[in-house]
C-alpha cells in the first residue's frame, strides 16, 4: 500500500469514528404479534438485589424484541413484569421510564397479585417528572406481588418540552485575591412518548440490616 492509498484510508477511518449516530426516535406506532392473553409470570424479572442495599436500580430495554400482551381494553402493547421481593415493608419503588435524548417510553403501571391479577392501577396524575425519570412512586401492600409495565397508548406521541440548564465555574487569582465567575448554557430538549424506549425501577430501602 502506497503513502497516497494509506492516507484516504486512515481519513476515512478517521471520519467514520467522528461520525455520530443519531439518538433514536420515538416509535408512534405498534404492531405487535402473537401477543399473550396473560402476562407470563414465570419469566418476571426479580426486583432483589443480591444483598440489601439503601438504593436498587433495574432497567429494562422496549424494543421489537419485547414481549408482546393484548390489554384490558383489547390493544396490544410491548410488557414487562417484575417480581417484587418478599420483604417489601421498608421499601418504597419508582417505576416509569426514563428521559432518552429524543423519546421516553409511554409507561402504564400496574400491580398484580400472585396469579396475575391487576389489583391496583395510577392515575395518570401520580405520574410525575423525577430527576432523570417520568415515573409514579408507591409502597406494595399485602397481596400484591409483581408489577407491570405496559405502554399507554393515550400517552404515545405526547411531548415533554425542558430545558436542560449546565453551569461551570472557573476561578484564578488577579493580584493576589483569587476570582470565580460562574457560566451557563440553556439548551431546550424535546422529547416524545413513545412505544419504545425503556422501563426503570429504582427501590429505596429504609432498612438495610433486615
Amino acid at each position: 500500500m502506497n503513502l497516497r492509498v494509506l492516507c484516504v484510508a486512515l481519513a476515512g477511518a478517521i471520519t467514520a469514528a467522528c461520525a455520530t449516530t443519531p439518538p433514536p426516535a420515538a416509535t408512534l406506532t405498534y404492531a405487535g404479534q402473537n401477543c399473550a392473553a396473560q402476562p407470563n409470570l414465570a419469566a418476571a424479572q426479580s426486583l432483589t438485589p443480591e444483598r440489601e442495599r439503601a438504593s436498587h436500580a433495574v432497567n429494562t430495554p422496549i424494543n421489537a424484541l419485547t414481549p408482546c400482551l393484548t390489554t384490558a381494553e383489547g390493544a396490544a402493547s410491548p410488557y414487562v413484569v417484575y417480581a417484587l421481593p418478599a420483604d417489601t415493608d421498608d421499601k418504597t419503588f419508582a417505576v416509569g421510564a426514563p428521559l432518552e435524548i429524543a423519546r421516553i417510553f409511554a409507561p402504564r403501571v400496574e400491580v398484580l397479585d400472585a396469579q396475575g391479577v391487576v389489583v391496583r392501577s395510577f392515575a395518570r396524575d401520580q405520574y410525575m417528572y423525577r430527576g432523570n425519570a417520568y415515573s409514579v412512586v408507591f409502597r406494595p401492600r399485602a397481596g400484591e406481588r409483581y408489577v407491570m409495565v405496559t405502554a399507554d397508548p393515550q400517552l404515545v406521541g405526547q411531548r415533554y418540552d425542558s430545558i436542560n440548564i449546565s453551569t461551570s465555574t472557573t476561578g484564578t487569582v488577579a493580584g493576589g485575591v483569587y476570582v470565580s465567575w460562574t457560566s451557563g448554557v440553556d439548551a431546550a430538549q424535546s422529547r416524545a412518548f413513545s412505544y419504545e424506549g425503556a422501563v426503570s425501577v429504582t427501590i429505596s430501602d429504609s432498612d438495610t440490616d433486615g
